[in-house]
């Protein structure tokens, strides 16, 4: 077979009608968040010359991430909205013979990294936003990947530009409410530092090499393991907790996880069995003032640890989760957090440490589950786009929803409300210990 010939070509998309005009946006403390969100999406075919188009257009309602980032002479860390080009690199791969069959949360970065074309930390020069788009030749399908610059705002910032890309590709109109990328001022009454969010965040800090030397640890020691969870089989979860009416399904699955892990990896090992857990929180639409539910940021905060009145319970585990998402819920506290946290990671920032959310002895909830990738950025291939990420790291535990699949006669299917839950856990007897319990718990419907 003779090699066809591959191309790289990489453009620069402006916005159609640039809207940025100069504007500076502070940024908050917590949005000093130095990394990159980095997806992969994979589709059976795509139009490239109409994403081009689209992008062009998404950028005009997009202005912040067109901007450039400044440091000014107060080290505040700032946006200047300055409608910069955003780089589109379009390749093709003759080698691969079509997407392989993977977990949508990948451990291994070197699988994905070839079809990211990843932002560089490098002020007032760096794109704050890539695109990447490689055409599997053989199978013809098409791998975007995205890489879009953390400061700029979460996850949910990242999929709702992302869905105005696929609504506008589409021909349709972008989903309400609009972006909203101004800060509003903080008032200094509502500093609080003795909150336990914000002591957490300053006896966590550390230098960035501890954090590394701390995880290349624990890879060495750990091993990752992914979960899948049908619909079904998560609602089975769910029936099974007393008085459920408060309980999501979403806690539910949190809540098996725990119980599993005390039951059948803690009971034989040195280490006690969990005792509270920690879930990362978007706090959008709390305090509208701050962070309406439009609000392009980064909106997350970790629960105030509620302990297991019987870490072997999974209904006492599903409601002490329950009520640690409930508690954290509160427009006066979410206004402290806010003008609390900002000044607090602003030093951290400029003493050169960083808030370990990972790579600690907590047990950490940090779910996609609300975000449905593979829908919200279909481009109009309902059930055929498949989503994948990386970074799994010692008992953080992160959800996604299922990727669709095809069947044996080329028809996609995909169960909405199936789950995926990766983390890394310990090697050993006990890690077969508890998949074995959980492969046991599958197939008897958790009846036992």
């Amino acid at each position: 077979m003779n090699k066809i010939e591959s191309i790289t070509i990489t453009s620069y998309i402006d916005a159609l009608s640039p809207s940025g005009n100069g504007r500076r946006i502070v940024l908050f403390g917590t949005d000093l968040i130095f990394g990159n969100i980095e997806n992969v999406f994979v589709y059976p075919t795509l139009d490239v010359n109409r994403f081009r188009d689209a992008l062009h257009q998404t950028l005009s309602y997009w202005p912040i991430v067109t901007g450039h980032l400044l440091i000014d002479e107060n080290d505040q860390y700032i946006i200047e909205c300055s409608d910069n080009s955003i780089p589109l690199t379009y390749t093709e791969n003759d080698q691969l013979i079509c997407w392989p069959d993977l977990p949508v949360i990948v451990d291994d970065m070197t699988i994905l990294q070839p079809f990211i074309d990843s932002v560089q930390h490098k002020p007032e020069r760096e794109a704050l936003v890539r695109f990447k788009i490689t055409h599997l030749l053989q199978s013809g399908e098409y791998v975007l990947g995205t890489s879009f610059y953390h400061m700029i705002g979460d996850a949910n910032t990242n999929i709702r530009f992302l869905n105005d890309l696929s609504q506008i590709y589409q021909h349709l109109e972008p989903t309400l409410p609009r972006p909203i990328f101004e800060r509003q001022s903080l008032k200094e009454e509502n500093l609080d530092f003795s909150l336990p969010n914000i002591v957490d965040l300053s006896e966590n800090a550390g230098k960035q090499q501890t954090l590394i030397d701390c995880i290349t640890k624990e890879y060495v020691e750990t091993e990752p393991i992914n979960l899948s969870f049908s619909s079904n089989e998560i609602t089975q979860i769910h029936n099974l907790i007393e008085n459920n009416a408060e309980i999501t399904p979403h806690d539910a699955l949190c809540a098996y996880i725990i119980f599993t892990l005390n039951k059948h990896f803690f009971i034989n090992t040195t280490d006690e069995p969990i005792q509270h857990a920690r879930m990362l929180v978007n706090y959008r639409g709390v305090c509208n003032r701050l962070a309406p539910i439009g609000y392009v940021g980064n909106c997350l905060l970790t629960t105030i640890p509620i302990g297991f009145s019987n870490p072997l319970s999974l209904s006492d585990i599903a409601k002490a989760i329950r009520q640690s998402i409930q508690s954290i819920r509160n427009e006066d506290l979410i206004k402290k957090y806010i003008t609390s946290a900002n000044v607090l990671c602003r030093q951290l920032v400029k003493d050169n440490r960083i808030t370990f959310i990972f790579g600690s002895k907590e047990f950490i909830f940090n779910s996609n589950f609300k975000y449905d990738w593979t829908d919200q950025v279909n481009f109009g291939m309902i059930n055929q786009c498949r989503f994948h990420t990386v970074g799994l790291y010692k008992f953080y535990f992160r959800i996604f929803r299922l990727n669709p699949t095809k069947n044996q006669d080329g028809i996609w299917i995909k169960d909405n409300g199936g789950a995926e839950i990766a983390f890394r856990i310990p090697k050993g007897q006990e890690k077969e210990k508890f998949l074995a319990a959980y492969k046991k718990d599958i197939e008897e419907n958790f009846l036992n």
